[in-house]
Order: C-alpha cells, then structure tokens, then sequence
C-alpha cells in the first residue's frame, strides 16, 4: 500500500492540466528541497524554460524524474484507472514468475542490498539496459516499444484531463 502523500504527488505530476509548472510547484511535487532543485537546475539536471510568465519547468521533465525516482509499479498504483489513460500500453507493468536456482535468487537479493534496490527495481533496470542494448532488433517485434521507451519525452502525459 502506497503512502497517500505519495499517491497524491505521482497523480499530481501525472494528472496536472498544465504543459508546465512553477519552480516552487515543482519542488513539491518531487517532494524536493529547493536547495535540492536548485542544485538539478544549476547542474543542469532540470532545465528551466522562460515563458511570459516567468520561469517554468517541462511536466515531461517531472515525469521523467518521477520515473528515476518512484517505480513504475508504485505510478501505476497511484494513478489507478487513468494508468491506462497516461501511460503507454507497452509500458504498463504485467507480473511474471520465474523459477530460478536458490543461489541466483540469493545473488539478486544480496545485488540488490549492495545497490540499495529492491530486486524489482535492479531487474527493471537490467532489462531496461538489456531492451536499449538490442533496441533495434525488438522494436521490429514488440509492439510499442519505441513509445515505451521514449515516454514520457514522445507523448502526452496529461491524456487523462
């Protein structure tokens, strides 16, 4: 079960009707600092975009940091129904059992600590390594792959609103 502060930030994110967010919106949204932010901005990590309105930052942008920050699963469940709405199909998640020996399942796990990971998000980012190492091969038969991949830079994030 999710932390309903949480929930609340990834649907905010996620959700929002607007292109692009203030600054200190965006601190919040991240649940960030904004020494924090400061420090992306200035690193260049988070670009910042000159609008009439004053300085802004791309919800793609956000989006992009919610999915290095948060696990795909946990913006699935917190954005419920609308995950279908927002997220490509061939990025929504499905559960898959293995079988594997009791030592590679160990090796997972003590990898995973050493990392300071769960073993789904060491798994997800070895096969996201795996699909980028052999991208060109498998888009030709996986549907929706090069969306996946791409989004949230490729497409709408706000279908929902």
């Amino acid at each position: 079960m999710l932390d309903p502060h949480l929930i609340n930030r990834i649907r905010a994110i996620f959700l929002h009707h607007e292109p692009r967010v203030t600054i200190a919106d965006a601190v919040g949204l991240l649940g960030w600092s904004r020494a924090e932010m400061d420090a992306a901005i200035r690193d260049g990590e988070i670009e910042v975009v000159g609008t009439c309105s004053g300085e802004r930052i791309e919800l793609r942008e956000l989006a992009a940091y919610a999915l290095q920050q948060w696990p795909l699963t946990a913006i699935e469940e917190a954005l419920g129904r609308d995950a279908t709405l927002i997220l490509p199909p061939a990025l929504r998640t499905r559960k898959l059992t293995v079988r594997l020996p009791r030592y590679q399942i160990g090796a997972l796990q003590v990898l995973a600590e050493d990392g300071r990971e769960s073993v789904d998000a060491m798994l997800t980012r070895m096969f996201e390594e795996l699909t980028d190492l052999n991208q060109v091969r498998l888009a030709r038969v996986i549907p929706g792959l090069a969306e996946a991949i791409a989004w949230p830079d490729s497409g709408e994030i706000n279908r929902a609103c």
